[in-house]
């Protein structure tokens, strides 16, 4: 069963490796590339109930921590990081999730940013983006390298989604069993990353692996007394008395056998504060929102799209021209690494609806292409200060006229471009055609 789970593994992770890479268009598998994110049960928390995360509660529910030791990509890179450097590991109580849980849903926009799922999606979304190389990115990347740093301890006593999946298992179907040979050498307890602990179980099978082999009774040995100095065995009448040598360690199905949880009120009291306060901070510290701002078409109103948003980095990835990037504090502390959309890098194409298709959580919307052609994320505006049609008497720039292509830019008479603000939508096909060196003449603002 060790080179089962192996080989799941390994599956799992070129699996998850595949979905990121094909997560460009014309994006061939549909909303499939983001079937990761979609097994988190935190989707709940922004009532989004997709089927994936119901499946991977049901199998918790059953077998308990199996997603953790046998599909969880990150789960997979901690392994073998632990493998490849066995290096002493700072301790940390495994209760620590189950605060860090309290802590994290009652601050939800805070979750995103450690939840596995999404933070590993994000990372090699982001790596394969380079236009996503924003100081999110780094911020991002740090927490990834400090995870690996503590490697197996980050699935002991630190994941969120590690604490909630333990809960679960309080009530799983499927046990480890000792029997009565154990001679409690301990060497199970050496490999075991969740130091023995039933609802931690990963179902790895390292414990069983490791074990000594045991028997089980010895009802056909007939005393002792024909050993003479163990050089003959005529005092022992046959070997079919013996049962033979069993693993000490076994797994079956049977009755849940339900762990005391080892937390305080105390504890729970602490985790719950600062879970509030720091929501109370996200909210409460001002800040002065972006007018350049642009958000996805089909994104729900700011602060529902701040809220559902998880962060996962699936529409930028998708997004053919990159233009969608992550935000950094231009919406504040709670909207940080949402998406937003920068004209000068990348505008949202005409004949692009994907990053509504990708988004596992709702945040945007679904739109059919004629409905995305007409849904209005901005407006644009015009420098009259850097316009050159505008600053140099007689000099004729017609691009961002004949770039529109919903005749939202006309000339007057003078034959300067005029924005009909009606006809606009906001695309940022303009700014991104602008001749002016640096910060275009011509700018998309949001449609806050």
């Amino acid at each position: 069963m060790f080179y089962i789970r192996k080989t799941v593994q390994l599956a799992s992770m070129i699996t998850f490796l595949a979905l990121i890479y094909h997560t460009a268009y014309p994006l061939p598998l549909g909303r499939f590339v983001t079937i990761f994110p979609q097994l988190s049960p935190f989707l709940f928390l922004t009532l989004t109930f997709l089927i994936p995360a119901i499946i991977l509660i049901g199998l918790t529910l059953i077998l308990g921590r199996i997603f953790c030791g046998w599909i969880c990509p990150l789960g997979c890179l901690l392994e073998f990081f632990h493998t490849l450097f066995p290096k002493n590991i700072p301790s940390v109580p495994q209760k620590m999730k189950y605060y860090l849980l309290i802590g994290v849903v009652l601050c939800l926009p805070f979750l995103w940013h450690i939840e596995p799922l999404c933070l590993v999606q994000r990372v090699f979304c982001f790596m394969l983006s380079w236009q996503s190389y924003t100081p999110y990115f780094i911020l991002t990347l740090s927490i990834f390298m400090l995870i690996l740093f503590f490697r197996r301890k980050w699935c002991q006593a630190l994941c969120p989604l590690g604490g909630l999946l333990a809960l679960l298992s309080r009530y799983k179907r499927i046990n480890r069993l000792v029997s009565p040979a154990c001679t409690q050498c301990g060497k199970c307890r050496q490999v075991c990353w969740m130091d023995l602990k039933q609802n931690d179980c990963l179902l790895c099978f390292r414990c069983q692996q490791s074990c000594p082999e045991g028997t089980e009774g010895t009802e056909g040995m007939e005393g002792t007394e024909g050993m003479k100095g163990m050089k003959g065995m005529k005092g022992m009448k046959g070997t079919e008395g013996v049962k033979g040598m069993k693993k000490v360690v076994s797994f079956c199905f049977g009755k849940p056998a339900i762990e005391k949880i080892d937390i305080t009120r105390r504890g729970i009291i602490f985790a719950m504060g600062a879970g509030l306060i720091s929501l109370s901070v996200m909210r409460l510290v001002p800040f002065t929102q972006d007018k350049y701002l642009i958000r996805p078409p089909g994104a729900l109103p700011e602060d529902s799209f701040k809220s559902a948003c998880i962060r996962c980095g699936a529409c930028t990835k998708v997004c053919p021209s990159h233009g969608l990037v992550p935000d950094f504090l231009s919406s504040g502390l709670i909207g940080l690494g949402s998406p937003r959309l920068m004209p000068r890098i990348g505008a949202c194409e005409d004949y692009c609806n994907l990053c509504g298709q990708v988004c596992p959580s709702g945040a945007i919307q679904r739109l059919g292409e004629d409905e995305k052609r007409k849904w209005k994320i901005g407006a644009a505006v015009i420098d009259t200060e850097r316009c050159l049609a505008y600053t140099q008497a007689g000099k004729l720039c017609l691009i961002c006229d004949e770039q529109c292509l919903h005749n939202a830019i006309s000339m007057d008479k003078q034959k300067r471009p005029v924005v009909d603000k009606k006809k606009c939508i906001g695309c940022g096909v303009c700014e991104n055609k602008c001749p002016i060196q640096g910060s275009a003449a011509i700018r998309v603002v949001g449609r806050g």
